[in-house]
């Protein structure tokens, strides 16, 4: 057994033997295939006994089970190197996380002292937040009131998931290990908009995750960069700053994290380039009006197999949506990322509900032929000639960022 692996494990036993255990977290899923992408274990009560609830995260679902600490370890134990490489450990008394070494990597075991408040045992337990609805910012845009109540639900609820996904998105990259040494977080947040995200993105890294935080929102429009910038002054947003711009004509320096979200049609593409450009760990789109595919899509009804699905308008609309958002996806994972596609929010609270997540992958690149050749399949079946962030990639990126990579990400 790796040796801090079983250092891993003993600290959990003892955590579980003298109820300083709090929680735990098995992630980043060895097969990308693998239908469980995540396992959160912590204590509960069930009629007088101490138990410890399972919750097992699928792609769309959770399911929830409850088994004896004894049962939870074998299963911690037997699943951590086989199943999920990542392990994190929450006690009243520190945080200890363990990542697995996958190939040449060497395993890493990081302790951190904290003082935390004994685990609920409760099994309905209050919900506990990781955006406070008091929160200044959240009250100056509108989203809650002074008293905390919450004044726009589904606002609340988008910006609640982000910083879920964002927070997953994290602990799944290198940027876990490149933060001990305190060096500075830097990310942008292109298409900000009224600045919902932004704000949340610096609030949780500033205040949960304790860690020193640069973050920089660009908008087109004047009058939304003016009302954030004079939030972040008012409560004290030292490193947040909003700047006039078009995504496209921006120019993006080196960065850890890229986010936008609904940046509308080929304008995900620009920000997508930009972020590779920029050599950003963490990419995060949620595309918006995919219509440069659209008309393509339509173009090739006529000797297509699917001409009597596509001859329906809102058939080939959602046909176009999702083969901009696949090719997004291969295009980013030749480019040297690990992507997954998931539902941002769900589609009763907005129609542009996916969410685009890209982590660069610690290895190079092996060989890109097999991508080359799903991309052109794909192009081909749909009549697609011209796709934006494929033309962006072969260009070299060529937005007026200042990025790591020079020269063309690939060529066909």
């Amino acid at each position: 057994m790796d040796p801090l692996k079983n250092e891993f494990l003993i600290r959990l036993h003892v955590s579980m033997e003298d109820y300083s255990f709090v929680k735990l977290t098995l992630g980043h899923a060895i097969h990308s295939k693998a239908p469980v992408r995540k396992l959160m274990f912590r204590p509960v009560k069930i009629r007088g006994e101490r138990c410890c609830a399972i919750v097992s995260r699928f792609l769309n679902r959770d399911q929830t089970a409850n088994t004896t600490f004894p049962e939870a370890l074998a299963m911690i134990e037997s699943k951590l190197g086989v199943e999920f490489l990542n392990g994190h450990l929450f006690t009243e008394t520190e945080e200890i996380q363990l990542l697995l070494g996958a190939g040449n990597r060497k395993s890493r075991l990081h302790t951190v002292p904290t003082h935390r408040v004994s685990a609920s045992m409760g099994h309905d337990r209050i919900k506990s937040r990781r955006v406070d609805p008091h929160s200044g910012y959240l009250v100056a845009l509108g989203v809650t009131d002074s008293m905390g109540k919450i004044r726009q639900s589904d606002k609340f609820r988008q910006i609640e998931r982000f910083v879920d996904l964002l927070d997953s998105a994290f602990r799944e990259s290198d940027l876990v290990c490149k933060t001990e040494d305190t060096k500075m977080l830097t990310i942008c947040d292109m298409g900000c908009g009224k600045g919902y995200l932004t704000f949340a993105a610096y609030d949780f890294f500033q205040r949960l995750a304790k860690l020193p935080i640069q973050v920089t929102g660009v908008e087109a429009r004047p009058e939304l960069v003016r009302l954030c910038n004079r939030v972040a002054n008012e409560f004290g947003f030292e490193r947040l700053h909003f700047l006039q711009s078009a995504i496209e004509n921006f120019p993006l320096p080196s960065l850890n994290i890229l986010v936008a979200l609904h940046a509308c049609d080929t304008a995900t593409d620009d920000a997508l380039a930009a972020g590779i450009q920029a050599g950003a760990s963490i990419i995060l789109v949620a595309p918006c009006c995919q219509k440069e595919i659209r008309p393509q899509v339509n173009d090739s009804t006529a000797s297509s197999p699917l001409k009597d699905v596509l001859r329906h308008g809102i058939f080939a609309e959602r046909h176009a949506e999702m083969v901009t958002d696949s090719l997004r996806a291969l295009l980013m994972e030749r480019a040297g990322y690990k992507v997954r596609v998931c539902e941002f929010v769900a589609p009763e609270h907005t129609a542009k509900n996916i969410m685009i997540i890209a982590t660069r992958r610690s290895e190079k690149p092996g060989s890109t032929v097999s991508y080359d050749r799903r991309i052109s399949e794909l192009k081909s079946f749909y009549g697609i000639r011209h796709h934006r962030l494929q033309q962006l990639l072969m260009a070299g990126c060529e937005l007026g960022g200042a990025g790591q990579i020079t020269g063309p990400v690939f060529e066909l």
